[in-house]
């Protein structure tokens, strides 16, 4: 008996300290994205470089979704001391530099606000799967049962906006994604901090800090819409302190006004 209760404390230790390297971990991808985004921002060759060449951006998140692909199915690679490393640092640093474009368009205030809002929302649901008594590791099915009707949802919702061009349809979009990626932040904590039906090996701590990462960059990318369109935080702000910003103008939904040719009048000799 004492010794079932000595086993059972040494994996409660262990899966709190893994735990918190996942987090700490975690938090560190966060803060080294976040610097190379102000440094986008704020530095004006850097910004005009990303706004005429987008395609960067396309080419390393493109290759980010394949080395995490691959990280995730090749299993020894992740076990590998300084190989497992250096590809979880390639694929967060491939991120960042994929959301390069998006962040040459928009102000460091704003930037500043939405990442402070989305670190919030994700450590909050994170807290919420902590504690709840519900097991989600066992509603796995419901739980992508509800992502499939909110995925219909959000392609309804995004259509109208593309094709139709209705108000604030991107709105409901961005909302109905957010609300899946948090339900699957709680689920993945869970996971992490144990004591459920499903959870992370206690080795698997890289893994887990890049499954939080994408969850908390599915949720940023969502706000550059709000970020470059209502500009919430910049507004108001001095001009000499802001860099100038060419936002893209959305024509979707209207139409090309009439143009009028002035007469010209000739004068008749008297």
């Amino acid at each position: 008996m004492d010794e079932r209760r000595q086993r059972l404390r040494a994996y409660r230790r262990a899966r709190r300290k893994f735990a918190c390297v996942v987090y700490l971990v975690s938090i560190a991808w966060m803060i080294l994205a976040l610097l190379q985004w102000l440094v986008v921002c704020l530095v004006k060759d850097v910004r005009n470089a990303f706004v005429d060449y987008y395609w960067i951006s396309v080419i390393f998140f493109v290759l980010a979704m394949a080395l995490v692909t691959f990280f995730i199915f090749f299993e020894k690679i992740r076990f590998i001391m300084g190989v497992n490393w250096l590809i979880c640092v390639l694929i967060v640093e491939f991120v960042t530099i994929g959301l390069f474009s998006f962040v040459a368009h928009t102000l460091w205030p704003d930037l500043l606000m939405w990442f402070a809002v989305c670190v919030l929302l994700a450590f909050l649901f994170i807290l919420f799967g902590s504690i709840i008594p519900h097991d989600l590791t066992l509603d796995v099915v419901i739980l992508f049962v509800l992502a499939f009707i909110f995925l219909i949802v959000t392609v309804f919702f995004i259509m109208m906006h593309v094709v139709v061009g209705m108000p604030y349809a991107f709105i409901a979009y961005q909302i109905f994604i957010t609300v899946i990626v948090l339900l699957f932040v709680m689920y993945h904590a869970q996971t992490i901090n144990g004591g459920r039906f499903a959870e992370m090996r206690l080795d698997d701590y890289l893994l887990a800090s890049l499954i939080l990462f994408h969850d908390f960059v599915v949720i940023f990318m969502l706000t550059f819409y709000a970020q470059i369109t209502y500009k919430l935080a910049s507004e108001g702000m001095s001009t000499t302190v802001l860099p100038n910003v060419t936002t893209p103008v959305t024509t979707i939904g209207l139409t090309n006004a009439p143009t009028t040719t002035p007469a010209t009048t000739t004068a008749k000799p008297a």
